[in-house]
């Protein structure tokens, strides 16, 4: 009795399917709000879709267009043409999320009814969404790279005003007091500007040369293993079965492409420089101005004498 009874408790757990932990997700189902976004939650330079949805429950078609706002200032528009009758579409503009709190609204403009009188304009009772406030933030990952960068720039900062760098600072300090407030504010500004590209170039240099050592570490784990094999040290069966096996499983088998692979780890490294040289461009704020002042200085030097030559 026991054994029929295990046996039909085994043979039931079959029937019935075993799911694993549920998933929470907080962007699908019913629409809770009249906006809605790609991606929840989301962070300051990404791309995000932002979605809303219209009805049309009357026995007019309507046509016009959906505009997006944020903080009252226009990101997009996108046009519509939408049946009677119960009908529901979902309309959508691209926008790059920027740090910081923002307000997104969509609303309903140029709207008309399209009937069988021809078309005729329309007041309608619901013409603008409600508010989607939300507060963008730095990717965490982003944020602690970036916060480590400033750090050490301000260590380089101090440990570099000396000399030249603190007469220069004093003289700047002195002729910031003849400055008028409107130019001091501008300039300000735009070194606030240009600052804050130079740290957050600073990091992504950061984030993809880590990625880049770690393609390196990587080819250099599949050479020990290729170096291992004695399938690859028979270079009669390497020949002769090359042109047999397809190309994206010659690397799993310990075939190797001699073209590629001598050229891909020093691609790599040629890649790792590259990266480490504009890291530490932008990284050392003293080295970052000096080529921009240089630069600016040569393009004002070109166009002097283009003047003169006129």
């Amino acid at each position: 009795m026991k054994k029929l009874i295990v046996i039909f408790l085994l043979s039931i757990a079959g029937v019935f399917p075993v799911y694993a932990e549920d998933v929470p997700l907080k962007n699908a189902g019913f629409v809770q709000a009249n906006i809605w976004y790609s991606k929840d939650p989301f962070y300051a330079g990404e791309k995000i879709r932002i979605y809303t949805v219209i009805f049309n429950g009357s026995s007019y078609d309507l046509k016009g267009a959906v505009e997006f706002f944020d903080n009252g200032a226009s990101v997009g528009k996108t046009t519509f043409t939408l049946l009677g009758g119960g009908r529901v579409q979902d309309l959508w503009v691209d926008w790059k999320a920027t740090e910081g709190a923002h307000v997104i609204t969509a609303r309903l403009v140029n709207v008309v009814a399209d009937g069988p009188n021809g078309k005729k304009s329309v007041v309608l009772a619901n013409v603008e969404t409600g508010k989607s406030e939300r507060t963008v933030e730095l990717d965490p990952v982003a944020k602690v790279a970036q916060e480590k960068l400033a750090l050490e720039a301000q260590k380089n900062s101090v440990a570099t005003r000396t000399g030249v760098l603190v007469t220069i600072e004093d003289a700047m300090h002195t002729a910031s007091g003849a400055i008028p407030a409107p130019i001091k504010q501008s300039v300000s500004s735009t070194a606030s500007a240009v600052e804050q590209f130079r740290i957050n170039e600073g990091v992504q240099l950061r984030l993809a040369k880590e990625e880049k050592i770690k393609e390196i570490d990587t080819i250099k784990e599949r050479e020990k293993v290729v170096a291992g094999s004695s399938f690859v040290n028979d270079v009669s069966r390497q020949n002769d079965l090359r042109d047999t096996i397809p190309q994206d499983r010659r690397k799993d088998m310990g075939i190797l492409d001699t073209a590629s692979n001598a050229t891909e780890k020093p691609f790599a490294y040629a890649m790792l420089a590259i990266l480490t040289f504009f890291q530490y461009l932008f990284e050392w704020k003293i080295v970052f101005y000096g080529v921009m002042l240089y630069a600016l200085y040569r393009l004002l030097k070109w166009i002097v004498q283009n003047v003169r030559n006129r």
